[in-house]
């Protein structure tokens, strides 16, 4: 998972780089507007996801569901 968000993270970062580049060259590929709004969209769906995950470990996780009650008082993780 490491792995695959710093991928993400680098073709991210060099793709801003390339239109960087190509608008210094007077090249435009896309809109400043376009990318502002595609950056916000994305923003939001990051923010709902995060919100989604938060909601999920809340309220739907079950703490109990790998220890074993057998073992003593305190908790042990099953084998």
């Amino acid at each position: 998972m490491k792995k695959l968000l710093g991928a993400a993270i680098v073709l991210l970062c060099l793709t801003l780089a390339v239109l960087g580049v190509l608008r210094v060259w007077g090249v435009s590929v896309v809109s400043s507007s376009t990318l502002l709004r595609s950056g916000l969209t994305l923003g939001i769906l990051a923010a709902t996801l995060v919100v989604l995950v938060v909601i999920r470990f809340a309220f739907f996780s079950n703490p109990a569901a790998g220890y074993d009650a057998q073992r003593g008082n305190r908790a042990h993780p099953k084998r």
